[in-house]
């Protein structure tokens, strides 16, 4: 199967990692023996490229308006400091149109926000540096930033930050679509120009993609990245190669929860994690945390807490701004709720040392 990746050049691309792009994808080619990949760029107009490395200098093939629309991944680079010039507007035009028929977006570096600005990254969650963090809430409130992670995906939305971003990046394209072990080969091949590549591909995988864990800690560790996804134990066990009832008994025994179990704990501990940054609306909240319409929130938060997420988000407050009113720090429904959210989290803290150690 060859599958058409096209990188949307712009002012001031960082081209090194381009070229570590293109480089890993021509080796993957050559690993899994066949044309796996072809490469096209494309641009808002050929004047209009021009690399942040000045002693470069290469074109686009492909003019946005005839950019070809048999298209598999759509690329977006790094770049120096983005200021949306006129044909850096036509980019976002040109990604809000074609995202509905591509099969994913990979973005790395500030290229997520030309992502955000198309509107592709409402409600899914994404990494990004620290800079461009401050600007992805302004192009895009309901954009959800993973701290942990250096390469993301949510849904078609792929994502990198860090040094070797574009070839992380990259690597994580072609595992996912050629396999792990092509995807190591390819590491290999760059050698020291890869410094995580020991510890992605041996003793020490740093990403999530590449986690080298149990089928358990795997499914775990997707769940709490991705809480809005489709959690059912079918899709989990697809995921790693497993029967539902392999899975549910394998997790039962590791983790002394089911997988309903673990799923409801993460979605209701990032759930609260919103309502206590106090910046979106309730149903928004249930949406993004995966607990579906606000009546259902509001139904599982009285049965587990036995308080609404309103009553929950306006403890969280005045708790921040220095404590509760003195008639509801007495309130005994209020202590026990307190317990058993308390109780709850610390489920899911300990699962999550699980997994990191």
């Amino acid at each position: 199967m060859t599958r058409t990746v096209m990188i949307v050049l712009r002012s001031n691309c960082g081209m090194l990692e381009l070229a570590s792009v293109m480089e890993s994808l021509r080796h993957a080619c050559e690993v899994a023996d066949g044309r796996s990949y072809v490469l096209t760029t494309c641009a808002a107009g050929y004047e209009a490229v021009q690399p942040d490395e000045p002693w470069i200098r290469f074109s686009a093939v492909h003019n946005l308006n005839n950019a070809p629309s048999e298209v598999d991944t759509l690329v977006i680079p790094d770049g120096a400091f983005v200021t949306l010039q006129d044909h850096d507007l036509r980019i976002i035009e040109f990604l809000a149109r074609r995202a509905p028929a591509v099969r994913r977006i990979a973005t790395f570096g500030n290229g997520i926000l030309f992502a955000a600005a198309a509107g592709l990254t409402r409600g899914h969650t994404v990494v990004a540096e620290g800079d461009v963090q401050a600007r992805l809430t302004t192009l895009c409130s309901q954009t959800i930033v993973e701290p942990h992670s250096d390469v993301h995906k949510s849904g078609k939305i792929w994502s990198a930050r860090g040094s070797s971003a574009g070839l992380a990046l990259s690597l994580s394209l072609i595992e996912e679509d050629l396999g792990r072990s092509v995807a190591g080969e390819v590491a290999r091949r760059f050698g020291a120009r890869l410094l995580s590549a020991e510890m992605r591909f041996g003793s020490r995988p740093v990403f999530p993609s590449f986690d080298s864990g149990s089928p358990v800690e795997r499914v775990q560790e997707w769940v709490m990245a991705n809480p809005s996804a489709d959690l059912s134990v079918g899709k989990l066990a697809d995921m790693v190669a497993m029967s539902e009832k392999t899975l549910s008994r394998a997790f039962k025994q590791k983790t002394g929860q089911t997988v309903g179990e673990f799923v409801l704990s993460v979605r209701l501990s990032y759930a609260c994690e919103m309502l206590k940054a106090g910046e979106r609306k309730i149903k928004d909240i249930a949406r993004l945390s995966g607990l579906g319409s606000q009546t259902n929130m509001r139904q599982l938060f009285m049965t587990r807490f036995g308080c609404s997420p309103t009553a929950y988000r306006d403890g969280a407050i005045q708790e921040a701004n220095g404590g509760l009113v003195a008639d509801d720090a007495s309130s005994p429904k209020l202590d026990q709720w307190r317990n058993q959210l308390l109780s709850q989290l610390a489920v899911v803290g300990r699962d999550a040392k699980a997994i990191a150690s």
